[in-house]
């Protein structure tokens, strides 16, 4: 298993590579120079020009309905994490390991289904709580259905990951 410290390594480097996505497309969506390329980020369903318009309290809005998604892939990040220690120490078929695989799945189908959600509360938020109307889009993906499967596959992993403990334990008490 000597691939698993890059994996974890490249896991972190996407985390933060999220968490600058996030700050970038909501406070500075006029874009970055980075030397002769002009990076530009915007929110789900935003152009930056939508949000360089926004003012600052319905910008917090936005960002506040959309940083959950950010928090749950953090703690998807941190779950798998531990899940890649767990296997590098060979505790494959443990409690704690098949207990981070489940909290793993479960965070990263909570933020994707949120990352779908957050733009309708925001374009709601932003249409009761401000009245600025044509924000409330909600579109699925067939890139983030397909995610949300693989997540769901990896509970049905852990269920069996469970049963093979089980299986194990009960054939040690015949040895």
């Amino acid at each position: 298993m000597k691939w698993i410290p890059t994996l974890r390594l490249a896991l972190w480097a996407f985390v933060l590579l999220q968490a600058a996505y996030f700050l970038l497309a909501w406070l500075v969506p006029q874009g970055l120079m980075l030397g002769d390329v002009r990076m530009v980020l915007s929110p789900k369903w935003l152009t930056p020009t939508d949000v360089a318009a926004l003012a600052a309290a319905p910008k917090a809005v936005g960002m506040l309905a959309s940083l959950p998604v950010l928090l749950l892939t953090g703690y998807a990040a941190w779950r798998l994490n531990a899940l890649l220690r767990s296997l590098r120490a060979g505790d494959y078929f443990a409690v704690a390991t098949i207990g981070h695989l489940r909290a793993f799945a479960m965070a990263a189908l909570a933020a994707m289904a949120w990352s779908i959600l957050d733009t309708l509360l925001r374009g709601l938020a932003w249409r009761h709580g401000f009245g600025i109307d044509g924000f409330v889009q909600v579109g699925v993906s067939s890139e983030e259905l397909l995610a949300m499967f693989v997540c769901a596959l990896f509970f049905l992993i852990a269920g069996l990951m469970q049963e093979g403990r089980r299986l194990a334990e009960e054939n040690e008490g015949f040895i």
